[in-house]
């Protein structure tokens, strides 16, 4: 075996890490955004393969770094592996300029804020800088890329067709895209062939950046979302297709605009995205490996620690700890937004019914959690609250009326707690089997081996639970084997005829049976069953003694448990350290014993604590301290907010754990009389105050005013006016001036943009190798001259040199200096900086301007543009207006028309192209 040499290990390392030129792009790009740029613009010649520039308006690099800036894993981003636990940057190898180097010639251009002028580097194949010299540029970095892939001849090969060239063109600006919406502050011009293909300005936020990437038709489509997971620590947010939404809009056939980004980075996540891709299939009635990618943004938010972004060469994969936790939040996002999956809704029904044909004998206590009611709003501890307390939650599940604290467990005083209560009772009579499926016909409860449909009510179903296990004596607890038996032995007809069940008393089992207990039965109780004749009287003290039970509720009692109301704000009531420490301990015990009964768990957590060292009790007794400190100060915050109200100021407070009592409901006859009395009353009331005056009237007076209103109506109304849109070419039918016309938006927008380039564009001057000395002969006579010196200057320096300042000047491109002499005559004039986007650009075209200025009276920029500059911006504004969303709302055309009178006017009636706005279809006939 034989060593390979320095370079060729350096050429084959490099080619992996630089594969494409979109992976060029993307490590400079990076780049830039770690030095804090906010304007970044990437240009490409031939595809990249001849030239990529990135140019930046970052930090810069220091002086005394740039010695080793493009050195093999030199980076000043971390200093060790552990920096990778708090990684805020997107790179961190050190790997990217040293690749770029040996595979292509690499030229950088920096300056800091503190250097004075910036300087060129030149860079050999091993990143060494070879010569460097001053430069002209601002603060910021440049890097330039010639010759990609020279030394690769097979890789370069690969983008010998135009097919391959214009994919990897498309690759460059959706990886832009990408950036530019996770950095709304981000300004990107990118540019091939010094053709401007896409641009993105700075915007506000996510919504306004993606608009830009997207386009409005889109965005309306589109609807926000949030959800906040504490423990882990997982935040997403982003926008997701509305339900019912447009399908053509919000989904295509490639992923290139389902955006995922982890900690702002945009990675590839199959295991998101295919999930995304199920629920959005609901909205579209079809497959979901059939349906088409949806377009959404979505930012997971997670602790550095938490990732592992060091997987793949261009950092596109990550790996995730809390994996599990950022799908089941995604997932609680998912289903408040497009509901449940139809598969996960049969495959928890098919589970009920094979769960229920096991013998009692060997059926553990199942209980088991539903999303099926998840709402848009979910906080981020609703998973565990589920975990923790799955007894009581199975209940609570149907009845959501019943209050219920924050850390599941269920009020004493509530007729829910009674029910757990009685069921835990009875579970001690023997083997039990408790089943709970989440649907609208209720919960399926086994005890022992009789069956039920057991409605949802608490009250109900604790007197049906009462009553079956005061009707099971021990002695018939024995017989539950042969009862069990006797169920497997049943037959298609016999179970069609509703006799393959039997009860325990051995008749035939009915589907809803409701058993009342009665006094008789109570009075034979032991002392055993004490309990369960607590619970009973408890509930019988809520009934009314005059008036039978019905399924109207009558009284509402209601007291917070876990927060208390102050002044119209909730405040969380401070937890004690055993019920922090219970918190705590309770999810770990049931994620290592998911079977265990509440009982189990509970004496196991109490034991815990008994045997808790001081030292870690301490511990909770000081974050115990520090929640009763919090919930002092948010107390009085309230009670100041409460004091500075002067509506509330003179109202006694009312404790916040005072139990309000709910009207009883009327019924609807006491409705109705209440209705009818109080319209008696608005008639007579509205009758005593009618005032009656005697005026003077004329029809001809009338139809005269009514003449003037439509004619006034008529001329305020004026105008195109929107109708409906066809389904070819996105035309629109107008209405104007009692016309039918077709309106093109799109040549309304490409005028509008020349108009917007014509007055405010800016062509960027760059400066010559050789400043252009201008005389009179050069520029035609001595009036070209004097009118260029009474243009408008910057202050002369201490030099006496000065600038022209005049935009005139400087929006087309020229950048002239001042040299005063003894006389008028004698001031030396040079061009220093000039235009070079467009071919032939110079003196020519500033005679045109001072031609302008002096025989057309030119006083705005838009006056005074070249021809050459005029065909520049014609082609800029026809290439943006390609650029617009194929399709258009109403309102979008409405705001065009509206644009369209107030900058176009009546004069402009055709785009650069000479092509009319409006195509006339047919006249309104008038109606009589």
């Amino acid at each position: 075996m034989n060593q390979l040499p320095t370079d060729t290990i350096c050429l084959l390392s490099s080619s992996q890490v630089i594969t494409s030129v979109v992976s060029v792009v993307k490590e400079l790009i990076e780049n830039s955004l770690d030095a804090s740029a906010t304007n970044i613009e990437v240009r490409l010649d031939n595809y990249g393969l001849d030239r990529i520039e990135v140019r930046d308006n970052g930090d810069g690099i220091k002086s005394a770094d740039t010695s080793f800036m493009a050195l093999k894993h030199y980076t000043s981003k971390i200093s060790s592996h552990d920096d990778l636990e708090s990684l805020a940057t997107y790179g961190f190898r050190g790997e990217a300029l040293a690749s770029i180097c040996a595979i292509s010639e690499v030229t950088v251009t920096t300056k800091t804020a503190d250097d004075d002028v910036s300087f060129q580097y030149i860079l050999d194949n091993t990143g060494h800088v070879v010569s460097q010299k001053p430069s002209h540029l601002g603060q910021g970095t440049t890097v330039t890329v010639l010759k990609l892939f020279k030394n690769l001849p097979v890789r370069k090969q690969f983008y010998s067709t135009a097919k391959k060239c214009k994919e990897e063109l498309k690759k460059v600006q959706d990886l832009l895209m990408a950036y530019s919406v996770i950095k709304p502050e981000l300004r990107i011009v990118f540019t091939h062939n010094k053709t401007i293909i896409w641009q993105k300005s700075k915007v506000s936020d996510h919504r306004m950046a993606l608009r830009s990437v997207l386009g409005a038709a889109i965005m309306s489509c589109m609807v926000p979302f949030q959800h906040h997971c504490k423990d882990p620590e997982v935040f997403i947010s982003g926008f997701l297709p509305k339900p019912g939404s447009d399908t053509s809009l919000t989904s295509l056939s490639s992923s290139d605009r389902s955006l995922i980004f982890v900690n702002q980075r945009p990675v590839h996540y199959k295991e998101i995205l295919k999930l995304v891709r199920q629920y959005y299939s609901l909205q579209c009635k079809k497959d979901s490996s059939n349906v088409r990618y949806p377009v959404f943004f979505m930012n997971i938010v997670v602790h550095a620690s938490a990732t592992d972004v060091n997987l793949t060469p261009d950092k596109t994969q990550v790996l995730l700890l809390n994996k599990e936790s950022v799908l089941s939040s995604l997932t609680t996002v998912l289903i408040s937004l497009y509901g449940l999956l139809p598969d996960k809704l049969s495959d928890e029904n098919t589970e009920i019914e094979d769960l229920a044909a096991v013998s009692p004998e060997t059926s553990p206590l199942v209980s088991r959690n539903s999303d099926a009611h998840t709402t848009p709003k979910l906080s981020s501890n609703d998973t565990q609250n589920a975990q923790t307390e799955p007894v009581v939650q199975m209940f609570h599940n149907k009845n959501p009326d019943c209050p219920v604290n924050d850390t599941g467990n269920s009020d004493p005083n509530s007729a829910k707690d009674m029910t757990v209560q009685a069921l835990d009772i009875l579970s001690s009579y023997g083997n039990s089997q408790v089943i709970e499926n989440v649907n609208e016909f209720g919960i399926t409860v086994t005890l022992g081996d009789d069956s039920n449909q057991v409605d949802s009510d608490p009250v109900s179903n604790t007197e049906s639970l009462l009553n079956r296990g005061l009707a099971k004596d021990r002695k018939v607890i024995t017989q539950e084997t042969d009862v069990g038996k006797s169920i497997c032995e049943c037959s298609a007809d016999t179970w069609s005829m509703g006799t393959a069940i039997k009860n325990a008393e051995g008749g035939n089992l009915q589907p809803v049976h409701v058993l009342v207990p009665t006094e008789k039965r109570l009075k034979t109780l032991d002392n055993d069953d004490k309990n369960i004749q607590l619970c009973l009287d408890k509930l019988n003290s809520s009934k009314s003694p005059s008036k039978e039970m019905s399924n109207v509720v009558t009284q509402k009692l209601g007291q917070t448990t876990a927060y208390d109301l102050i002044s119209s704000r909730t405040v969380r009531k401070p937890l004690s350290a055993r019920d922090i420490f219970m918190q705590e301990t309770r999810t770990k015990i049931l994620a290592e014993n998911p079977k265990s009964s509440i009982q189990d768990i509970s004496m196991k957590i109490e034991d815990m604590w008994k045997g808790l060292k001081n030292e870690e009790r301490n511990k909770y007794e000081e974050r115990a301290t520090k929640d009763l400190e919090r919930y002092n100060m948010q107390t009085k915050r309230a009670m100041e907010v409460l004091g500075n109200d002067p509506c509330k100021g003179d109202k006694k407070q009312k404790p916040a754990l005072q139990k309000h009592k709910l009207k009883a409901p009327l019924s609807n006859q006491q409705l109705l009389d209440k209705l009818f009395e109080s319209q008696k009353e608005k008639k007579l009331r509205h009758a005593s105050s009618l005032k009656s005056t005697k005026v003077q009237f004329s029809m001809s007076s009338l139809k005269t005013k009514l003449q003037q209103l439509s004619k006034n109506c008529s001329l305020a109304t004026e105008g195109p006016h929107v109708i409906a849109r066809l389904n070819f070419q996105g035309a629109w039918i107008i209405e104007s001036e009692k016309k039918l016309m077709l309106l093109n938006p799109y040549r309304v927008e490409e005028a509008l943009l020349f108009k917007r380039l014509m007055e405010n564009h800016i062509l960027p001057a760059e400066s010559l190798e050789a400043p252009i000395v201008l005389t009179d002969s050069l520029l035609g006579g001595t009036q070209y001259m004097e009118a260029l010196n009474n243009m408008q200057k910057e202050c002369p320096q201490l030099s006496g040199v000065t600038y022209f300042s005049d935009p005139r000047l400087v929006a087309n491109g020229f950048k002239i200096r001042l040299m005063p002499g003894a006389s008028f005559t004698q001031n030396h004039l040079d061009i220093v900086e000039m235009a070079s986007c467009l071919p032939y650009y110079g003196v020519s075209d500033l005679k045109e301007i001072l031609h302008a200025i002096l025989h057309k009276d030119a006083k705005m920029v838009h006056q005074c543009r070249s021809f050459k500059l005029v065909s520049y911006l014609q082609g800029e504004a026809v290439r943006l207006a390609r650029q617009l969303p194929l399709r258009f709302s109403k309102e979008d055309i409405q705001d065009t028309i509206c644009r369209m009178k107030q900058q176009l006017g009546k004069e402009i009636k055709m785009c650069v192209h000479g092509r009319p706005f409006f195509h006339y279809l047919v006249d309104i006939p008038e109606m009589e």
